[in-house]
């Protein structure tokens, strides 16, 4: 039988009440706040500078001022508590010997995305695919990698097609890809 005394209620209570804020304690365990996206961390500018040096055989340079001042999307994507950076690479401002920088990164109408991902004290570089806008979102406390690449259609109208990235099993994966109908401006 129960016991319906007035302090059995309040021992009740306060132990439902005590189950519960340990529930939710255990379920905060976030990770810091992303850092100003003003600044990314030395071993992050480090990585990409070596990187783009080695797939332009030495001939792309990048000051540290310029990665710094590029446009960027910022989240924690892989599970390491570390922020996560991609770099939006038209606006990077680069040095080449030979040619255009820009022709590194960007096509006709769209450019890939350096993925800095953090390992520790250091960053890997992994490239997303192509688009015009890089941004980063969560669903379901799953961080990713959203990049937007508008496509002219002709006469059947214009679309975006999303491609959407995760770090999964070590590795930045592709999740998903659909298509949005393009907003028109009067």
């Amino acid at each position: 039988m129960h016991d319906t005394s007035p302090a059995a209620m309040i021992s009740r209570v306060t132990m439902i009440c005590l189950t519960a804020a340990m529930a939710l304690s255990a379920c905060s365990d976030e990770p810091d706040p992303l850092p100003d996206e003003a600044r990314l961390p030395d071993a992050a500018v480090a990585a990409l500078q070596v990187h783009l040096a080695a797939m332009s055989d030495g001939d792309l340079t990048c000051s540290h001022a310029a990665i710094e001042a590029a446009p960027r999307a910022v989240g924690f994507i892989n599970d390491d508590r570390l922020p996560d950076f991609a770099i939006s690479t038209q606006d990077l401002q680069c040095r080449s010997e030979i040619g255009s920088a820009v022709a590194y990164f960007c096509g006709g109408s769209i450019c890939a995305f350096p993925a800095l991902m953090s390992d520790g004290a250091d960053y890997q570089v992994i490239w997303l695919m192509s688009g015009n806008e890089v941004s980063t979102r969560t669903d379901y406390q799953e961080a990713r990698f959203v990049v937007r690449q508008g496509v002219f259609a002709g006469s059947a109208g214009s679309r975006v097609a999303v491609r959407e990235y995760v770090w999964r099993d070590g590795t930045l994966t592709r999740v998903l890809e659909r298509e949005e109908v393009a907003g028109r401006s009067p």
